[in-house]
């Protein structure tokens, strides 16, 4: 339906409703809703739905970048956008939320928490690792809606890493489901898959030569074939237009050769763009290199849109983010938390060996513990958690002085609170007068 830009809320969690309603497939009862305001009422189902994540580029990134995003922004006049539209749950970190988008359910119930996790025995390890898609506790819309057309849908996904697994489901992995087609480009742009649960669409290897083409392209558009692109080596990190080029090539041969959209019964596909994110990482949301590669992404979208206008005629698209972007310190004065600094601080206030740590890995999340080491040197949570409740901004820097803009900050503490997870019914009481959050409250 056309309805511009709405200021409506939405979650993540709503795509997999809203993709149930528009197969007629009555899928399990999640924590998402129809979008109803997006819909027309239809006698048959669309021919593919195409979901597409634009990854790290939230609402904050777009407006930053208003004149990037030209494809975009007539999707949006001509369809139906949720302004209001959030994640729904913290850390909105990748895996987490494409698992949210695929499942319609939160972290808490689909058991994708973050990139790295501990598991029930008490390891930290990565989400999805060695792609086995079985980190997912709950079935997904491509799961769901393939089984209950008899595994006649054609499902598949184009991405950059196993993290984004949990939009595309189990494959052979669910009961009774059959190898859906998955294509990860790896860090030198071949093509991979995990062939005991899904696989790997054939043709695309023989497009792996043109990541060089699309090189060597962007490599001339400021007039001079230095290899380099705003400065940066074209060919040493996945952080420019001719990676998303390079992607693009392969989602519409993907699309051609594996049939998508060529039948009665709808078609799911899924890709997600990941140099956005990489960039805003590299250079921040703010940075040129961020508004172009914006801009290629919005390119590739308008040739996605071009070629299923071709290719199917009776189609949906749904774009989305994973999350947004955290603004540079230079604008917003925010201090950013040097993990390593904090590792080195929490074992010399509490005197560690050289060699040993009482922190097994610092993450985007936090540090994970150490807990047997912790348990062997005499140290427990509540111990760190103390130490972290006095933790100021000059305690994280290791030289002299601070920055001149936070020298007036330098005592200021870095954490609002910390307390061992095992305190979490306490901190519920406090702040709910119960040790679980009210019903009405998604938490």
């Amino acid at each position: 339906a056309a309805h511009g830009p709405l200021q409506e809320f939405a979650s993540i969690t709503d795509v997999f409703e809203t993709a149930g309603r528009l197969t007629n497939v009555e899928l399990p009862e999640r924590r998402g809703d129809v979008l109803e305001s997006a819909l027309e009422p239809s006698p048959t189902p669309p021919k593919l739905i195409a979901v597409v994540v634009w990854d790290g580029v939230g609402r904050n990134v777009l407006r930053r970048h208003p004149n990037a995003w030209p494809q975009l922004k007539r999707l949006e006049e001509k369809g139906t956008s949720y302004l209001g539209a959030t994640v729904g749950s913290s850390p909105s970190i990748t895996p987490a939320t494409h698992s949210s988008l695929g499942t319609g359910s939160f972290p808490n119930e689909h058991g994708v928490t973050a990139i790295e996790y501990r598991t029930a025995g008490g390891d930290v390890r990565g989400a999805f690792a060695q792609k086995d898609p079985r980190d997912l506790t709950l079935t997904t819309i491509a799961d769901e809606i393939d089984l209950a057309l008899g595994n006649e849908p054609k499902v598949g996904m184009l991405a950059w890493k196993s993290w984004h697994l949990g939009m595309l489901g189990h494959g052979s992995a669910t009961p009774e489901g059959d190898t859906d087609s998955l294509a990860l480009i790896n860090t030198h742009g071949s093509i991979t898959g995990n062939e005991q649960y899904f696989s790997t669409p054939r043709g695309l290897t023989s497009l792996e030569g043109n990541l060089e083409k699309r090189a060597e392209e962007l490599d001339r558009e400021d007039g001079t074939r230095d290899g380099d692109w705003l400065g940066h080596d074209i060919r040493a990190m996945h952080d420019n237009p001719a990676w998303i080029r390079y992607q693009r090539d392969l989602m519409l041969a993907m699309l051609e050769t594996e049939d998508f959209g060529t039948d009665a019964t709808p078609d799911l596909f899924f890709t997600n763009f990941k140099v956005t994110d990489i960039v805003s990482h590299q250079y921040s949301m703010d940075s040129r290199e961020e508004r172009e590669v914006l801009a290629a992404q919005d390119a590739a979208l308008g040739d996605l849109v071009a070629w299923l206008e071709s290719n199917v005629g009776d189609f949906v698209v749904i774009v989305t983010a994973d999350h947004g972007n955290t603004p540079p310190p230079e604008r917003t004065n925010a201090w950013p938390i040097l993990q390593g600094q904090l590792q080195e601080d929490i074992d010399a206030y509490f005197d560690v060996p050289r060699g040993r740590s009482l922190v097994l890995q610092t993450t985007a999340a936090g540090p994970f513990l150490d807990k047997a080491f912790m348990e062997k040197w005499g140290v427990s949570e509540e111990d760190i958690a103390q130490f972290l409740n006095g933790y100021t901004l000059r305690d994280n820097w290791k030289d002299e002085r601070v920055p001149a803009r936070y020298e007036n900050r330098a005592r200021e503490k870095i954490f609002s609170a910390a307390w061992p997870s095992d305190d979490m019914p306490k901190v519920m009481s406090c702040a709910f007068g119960q040790p679980q959050p009210p019903e009405d409250i998604d938490a």
